[in-house]
């Protein structure tokens, strides 16, 4: 078996979130007028590449904008969070052949691989999610980006998913839509997976020279080898 941890993005990676995050999106920016319907568009076209919601708020209300304030940052995280989490699974769907795979990866942890997913959203959002979506039970670990935790590029939520599994960070591979995700796991250490399905696509992430980069879900399992238990040294 190639490696020992399996770190996967969330959003746009596993599960097509893009639609119930953009109307979350749409929700918060009418709560920071006055709107500019080019920044809010510039905004909500962002909704696949992994950001976080301060970063959002920055493209609708940059510093020359009349809501580019402290109130109307808090205003507008409280306005998105409170619309999305009450409809954080009204269209959000795994991608195609992620319920599969996941399943099949179960020889796979047997044999001693962790799969955990690290993600830009809070823990506890990402836990609704998955349970939600009944993929939780195929993870060993499901960590968000907490209060006072650097976001993805930044290789922290990758060192930590490795601490919680116990299984060293660089016998993992990190799999992801953007370019974040990317960076991230080579900070980390990790061996990196680009997704094609991703707003990215393969021609954005070609530009990051992940080692790898696939077009459908179960192609991971080629990417892992056999099954076979690692040796103690492994």
């Amino acid at each position: 078996m190639r490696f020992r941890l399996l770190c996967f993005d969330l959003d746009g990676t596993l599960v097509d979130s893009q639609a119930d995050i953009r109307d979350a999106l749409r929700v918060a920016l009418r709560a920071v007028p006055p709107g500019d319907p080019a920044l809010d568009e510039q905004a909500v076209n962002s909704a696949g590449l992994g950001l976080p919601l301060e970063e959002f708020f920055a493209l609708a209300r940059p510093a020359q904008h009349a809501a580019a304030d402290g109130s109307a940052r808090a205003r507008f995280i409280d306005s998105y969070r409170v619309h999305y989490h009450a409809h954080l699974l009204e269209r959000t769907r795994p991608f195609d052949g992620v319920v599969e795979s996941l399943a099949a990866l179960h020889p796979y942890r047997a044999a001693g691989l962790k799969v955990a997913v690290a993600t830009t959203k809070k823990t506890e959002t990402a836990v609704r999610v998955l349970r939600g979506l009944d993929l939780a039970h195929h993870f060993d670990a499901i960590l968000g980006t907490e209060r006072g935790m650097p976001h993805k590029p930044a290789p922290d939520l990758l060192h930590l998913a490795a601490r919680t599994v116990d299984r060293p960070v660089t016998s993992g591979l990190m799999v992801g839509d953007t370019d974040r995700d990317l960076r991230a796991g080579r900070a980390a250490g990790m061996k990196t997976c680009g997704v094609s399905w991703g707003v990215q696509g393969k021609e954005g992430l070609s530009l990051h020279a992940p080692d790898f980069l696939i077009d459908r879900f179960p192609e991971i399992l080629a990417l892992l080898g056999a099954p076979e238990p690692a040796s103690e040294n492994g």
